[in-house]
């Protein structure tokens, strides 16, 4: 792994951060409202709690295969044919999150910024953005990361000013516990989904083991802890902004209280929140393809001397072809439900199965 010594703690901890904020962001709060209600901000927490189990046991294969990432280890544990075909689910898992990610911010970028452009050109700036910046080493790709970040704390900021200048009612937000544990545990269901980038751990691993198997763990605990968080905080935002009639009603409450603000300096400040937001879909994106660039440089090792560079420029040619083909929101939905289903598959069912086989036949990758 070339450039590795220079990855940083920090470099990870973004990586994983960036990752997983993204379209989600601006849907998140109406989605677990539909289900959770008043304990929306809950479900949030249980999901972020949930995701940590998976972190911990994703890291706990990783530590045993330190200087491997899954596509190695998988053949190494199962077998070259059953190993190759769980790589192929990955790299099919990455180009899906690419396409539905493209399919959502396209459509949002579309109704609220560009409505006359046609879409297939707000996808071509998307993915060529994303694989210019994909087509690099995992060290650039990360320092990246790790300068845009700083435009979360824009984001964090805005939402302040919102619960300051905006009339809010905090009796929204009680009584809490009223929706039941089942409403909160489906509530939670929706958020863990608009959460996901954390599995990216399972390829990173070997670019970060010379920090040490500890600090993997907590780098990767604290982007979940600041996602979490940060999820939480808009959720408590959007419910004491917003009616919860109106919360049911409106697909992007968090672009719709930033609306609300007046800056004498800012004329339309739901603009400029989003040419931030933007940043973090093309950020997102690029974890995606280049998760399923990895699994391809991997798994067909014979087709290496292609290049990095050309499997991630027919990765993302599909994955923007794909993103094209929905017309109607309930195409997309249905999209959406098939990578949900999919992620099941690849977050829980697989790693969880070879983290068995590995205690099971005491396999381990170190040295």
């Amino acid at each position: 792994m070339k450039n590795r010594i220079n990855l940083t703690t920090i470099q990870l901890t973004f990586f994983i951060i960036q990752t997983q904020i993204g379209v989600g962001i601006l849907g998140l709060p109406s989605n677990v409202f539909s289900t959770s209600k008043q304990d929306s901000w809950m479900s949030i927490l249980f999901s972020g709690i949930v995701i940590q189990v998976i972190i911990l046991m994703m890291w706990g294969i990783g530590r045993r295969f330190p200087s491997m990432s899954l596509f190695h280890y998988s053949t190494q544990l199962i077998g070259k044919v059953a190993g190759t075909s769980i790589n192929i689910i990955y790299i099919i898992y990455g180009v899906m999150v690419a396409s539905l990610v493209l399919m959502y911010s396209s459509a949002i970028i579309k109704m609220w910024v560009l409505p006359l452009t046609p879409k297939w050109i707000v996808i071509a700036l998307l993915t060529l953005t994303a694989v210019y910046i994909g087509k690099e080493t995992v060290l650039e790709i990360s320092s990246f990361f790790v300068v845009v970040s700083g435009l979360i704390v824009l984001l964090i900021i805005i939402s302040f000013i919102v619960m300051f200048t905006y009339p809010v009612d905090w009796r929204f937000l009680f009584p809490i516990g009223h929706s039941g544990i089942g409403n909160i545990l489906r509530g939670a269901k929706e958020a863990y989904f608009s959460m996901l980038g954390f599995e990216l751990i399972l390829i990173l691993y070997p670019y970060f083991q010379h920090i040490g198997e500890k600090k993997v763990l907590f780098s990767v605990s604290i982007a979940n802890l600041f996602v979490t968080l940060l999820y939480t905080f808009l959720m408590v935002v959007t419910m004491v902004t917003f009616s919860p009639d109106e919360l049911l009603t409106i697909p992007q409450p968090v672009l719709y209280f930033v609306k609300s603000l007046y800056l004498q300096i800012v004329e339309r400040i739901d603009l400029f929140f989003i040419s931030l937001w933007i940043i973090n879909v093309i950020t997102t994106l690029t974890s995606y393809l280049f998760l399923a660039t990895e699994g391809c440089l991997i798994t067909f090792s014979k087709y290496k001397n292609k290049g990095r560079t050309i499997y991630i420029l027919l990765l993302s040619a599909i994955a923007s072809g794909v993103a094209l083909i929905p017309n109607k929101e309930s195409e997309i939905d249905l999209m959406n439900k098939a990578v949900s289903q999919m992620s099941n598959v690849t977050l829980l069912i697989i790693p969880l199965f070879l983290f068995g086989i590995s205690i099971l036949f005491r396999e381990s990758g170190r040295m």
